[in-house]
């Protein structure tokens, strides 16, 4: 989506630029006879380019048996950094960039006062590591830790080294991306804390499964409150499994089910 340069900050909607790729975009879409996208939300902005209502909803999906459910008493990363005993720990995994918003978790993360603070975990790699190494460096608290990125094939470990995984969307980005990460830390079986707007497809899976809490974008004063209230009142053990809910929702099997159906329809058509 051409949006995404505007939400990114890298193209202003008044751009000529901006507004012949938007144009492009929207024929494009507009061409299929069917379009399957990743969220409602999703499918809300692609029906409003195309003015049609030809797309069909098939939320992400991945096989959990590719993730592994491990205890923090194991996690390699954690007993590198003495946290494997730690908890609350908040975990940020996957890309640091610019539709993050991680920025602003750290601008929630200053609000909190020292003795209360949890802690902080930051793994992945982006345009947005040498502001993120900067801000830790001038916060000079040991409870926020930024280990670099994670190696692939390492992912359950660093999917797993944390008790509540946090899953962004900056402010404008409502449609335009659904976080794959929020799936990954789901077959990790890790509550969910998603800072984005309230509409998004996974802001609104957790509140439907009931997996964890949402907090807006760009207000940073509600999510020191909200970490705050997580550290000292919620216990994961009191929620549901996400795990379960990504078995039972977002798995291959389902997906494929649904992907097959639209497939059988177009098919029909001609």
């Amino acid at each position: 989506f051409p949006e995404n340069l505007v939400a990114a900050k890298v193209l202003k909607k008044e751009n000529f630029l901006y507004k012949v790729l938007k144009k492009v975009f929207d024929i494009f879409y507009a061409t299929p006879e069917k379009l399957i996208v990743i969220g409602q939300d999703m499918k809300d902005l692609v029906d409003g380019k195309t003015h049609k209502k030809n797309s069909v909803v098939i939320q992400n999906w991945i096989d959990e048996n590719d993730i592994e459910v491990e205890e923090k008493s194991s996690n390699e990363i954690l007993k590198k950094i003495n946290w494997e005993n730690e908890s609350p720990i908040f975990q940020f995994f996957g890309n640091i960039g610019r539709v993050q918003g991680v920025d602003n978790i750290v601008e929630a993360i200053k609000l909190i006062e020292p003795f209360k603070r949890p802690k902080f975990l930051f793994m992945g790699d982006g345009v947005y590591v040498e502001q993120l190494n900067h801000a830790i460096q001038i916060l000079g608290d040991s409870n926020i830790q930024y280990i670099g990125s994670v190696q692939q094939s390492e992912k359950s470990k660093g999917l797993n080294a944390g008790d509540i995984a946090i899953v962004t969307l900056a402010d404008g980005m409502l449609g335009l991306g659904v976080p794959s990460k929020a799936y990954f830390s789901m077959a990790a079986d890790k509550p969910l804390l998603a800072i984005m707007d309230e509409h998004s497809e996974v802001a609104c899976m957790i509140r439907a499964h009931q997996i964890g809490w949402v907090v807006p974008p760009e207000n940073p004063e509600l999510l020191a409150q909200v970490i705050l209230q997580i550290t000292e009142s919620t216990s994961k053990d009191n929620m549901i499994s996400s795990r379960s809910v990504l078995i039972n929702n977002y798995s291959e099997p389902v997906a494929m089910k649904k992907i097959v159906e639209v497939l059988q329809h177009v098919s029909n058509i001609k």
